[in-house]
């Protein structure tokens, strides 16, 4: 008899134990939550940007020119839904002693429209620099407004890391150099890094 009930309380202890004990990650694991985001982030970023522009002389824009380009955000998460924050984008032209830049700095919104997916789509307003610098001289440029609109996804590598493959279309006016100025755009393709505090 003493055998029967030390078998039904070790029995029941087993049952009543194993539900705790499956809520519990295993050693060795991460548990990742899709698409949850929460508290400040950053992003690194790299790619491919087209660049072309428009003197606004009748001809249209340029041929588009592919050279790297960097960028780097920084910003906090409203809710699930909303990210804000502030962005540069650099497009780089080297071509030995003599550096070509267009360079927007920009604040930016993102959305998140599907939930907890990753996807996002972006806009952004702020200023342009287009700028040439000669190896021991100061750099000459312009500065204007820039705009931007754009998408990528967000692929969680961890509970505070994302890789985000994106495209953006960056346009800058220029008002220098009389006729009405001038214009650049930038298509951009790239792929970077963010990362958050919260979950």
């Amino acid at each position: 008899m003493r055998m029967i009930r030390g078998a039904a309380l070790i029995a029941g202890f087993v049952i009543s134990v194993t539900p705790l004990a499956a809520q519990h990650t295993p050693r060795g694991l991460v548990e990742v939550s899709n698409g949850a985001r929460g508290g400040l982030w950053a992003s690194l970023g790299v790619g491919a940007g087209g660049e072309a522009f428009d003197l606004r002389d009748g001809l249209g824009y340029s041929d588009q020119l592919y050279r790297p380009t960097v960028s780097f955000a920084l910003g906090g998460t409203v809710n699930s839904a909303l990210r804000l924050g502030g962005e540069a984008l650099v497009w780089i032209n080297d071509r030995g002693r003599t550096t070509e830049t267009l360079s927007s700095f920009l604040l930016v919104t993102q959305l998140y429209p599907a939930g907890n997916a990753g996807l996002y789509l972006k806009g952004g307003v702020g200023l342009g620099r287009n700028a040439v610098r000669v190896d021991g001289f100061d750099d000459v440029g312009d500065t204007g407004f820039a705009g931007l609109v754009g998408a990528g996804y967000e692929l969680p590598l961890g509970q505070h890391v994302f890789l985000v493959p994106r495209a953006d279309f960056v346009q800058h006016w220029y008002n220098e150099r009389g006729n009405g100025g001038y214009r650049e755009r930038l298509l951009n393709f790239g792929i970077g890094l963010v990362f958050q505090t919260g979950r």
